[in-house]
């Protein structure tokens, strides 16, 4: 099931962006505690100058639960706890072998995550099992046990079939207290010739001002009809073509840099203003991070990556 439905596919010049008035917050359940926009503190950013500092941002795709794979990208970067500061991009949880551990090590490093589609569905899950009293992960009298692929998986709304319900179990209370701390779009701050920089977990409305996006079409999307609208769907044009158009009619200093994850079928997707960072991980592919830091004069960033075994 598509978030938006399919719009017709469509050139890039024929793709016009949204306006706030057309485009405003999509509904969602009020139990999900959402955090729509939250701010990264100033004093993790990166400084400029002859006595800089050498504290850098370190911002990693899609983890799917394969904390190894986090460690080791960690480690080749050498992330330091004092200095450096982790920004994890959506989807950190789901599928891979160890969501909790994921969690865990993120909350001990003091990350900063972003809520994609996978912790909104679990945060659902949770709330839903919450509501119905019901505190098991076995699958129900529909629900094959030994079902390879779960009926929900690229949906944000889940009703929670039992896979989700066991990742709520093994979670537990604080590490999805610490999830639906997450919010869906964070403003990191400007850098220099990136000029804003912003990460999501899928992407962002050219046109539409952060507080305005549609959540869950943040968490979701992939594309933009040729009337402007997102979609999770893949026809249309890739909403990262449209994104960086836009951003190139703007003047220099109200322009934004996006960095996603989401779409690992698209790999790394390295543009002038957007930067997609899932490499499939889970599937055997790669884990990649963007290392920002800061020079004499402007900010700098690096892509870095470790191969992983699939789940």
């Amino acid at each position: 099931m598509e978030v938006k439905a399919k719009e017709e596919a469509a050139k890039p010049s024929e793709v016009t962006p949204v306006v706030a008035e057309q485009y405003g917050l999509g509904q969602h359940p009020a139990l999900s505690d959402m955090i729509q926009l939250m701010d990264l503190p100033s004093t993790y950013l990166p400084e400029t100058g002859k006595h800089r500092s050498s504290g850098r941002l370190i911002i990693v795709g899609d983890v799917h639960g394969m904390k190894e794979e986090l460690q080791a990208l960690l480690d080749k970067v050498k992330f330091d706890k004092k200095h450096d500061h982790l920004i994890l991009a959506g989807d950190m949880i789901s599928k891979g072998p160890d969501s909790p551990g994921v969690v865990d090590l993120a909350m001990e490093l003091g990350a900063t995550g972003i809520r994609g589609n996978h912790e909104d569905r679990i945060i659902l899950a949770d709330a839903d099992m919450k509501t119905k009293h019901m505190d098991t992960g076995s699958p129900g009298p529909s629900e094959e046990k030994d079902k390879k692929e779960d009926s929900l998986e690229e949906e944000s709304f889940s009703h929670g079939d039992y896979k989700d319900r066991a990742l709520v179990k093994a979670l537990g209370h604080k590490r999805i207290k610490w999830l639906k701390e997450c919010p869906v779009i964070l403003r990191v701050g400007k850098l220099g010739s990136m000029g804003e920089v912003v990460v999501v977990h899928a992407g962002l409305a050219p046109g539409v001002k952060l507080e305005k996006q549609d959540p869950v079409l943040v968490m979701n999307m992939r594309t933009i009809g040729k009337h402007g609208v997102p979609s999770d769907g893949r026809d249309g044009t890739k909403w990262r073509k449209v994104w960086n158009k836009f951003q190139k009619k703007l003047p220099k200093h109200d322009r934004t840099t996006v960095i996603y994850g989401h779409d690992s079928k698209q790999g790394l997707q390295v543009e002038k203003y957007s930067i997609g960072v899932d490499t499939g991980c889970h599937r055997g592919g790669k884990l990649t991070a963007v290392v920002i830091e800061g020079g004499p004069s402007d900010h700098t960033h690096k892509i870095v990556h470790v191969k992983c075994k699939a789940a």
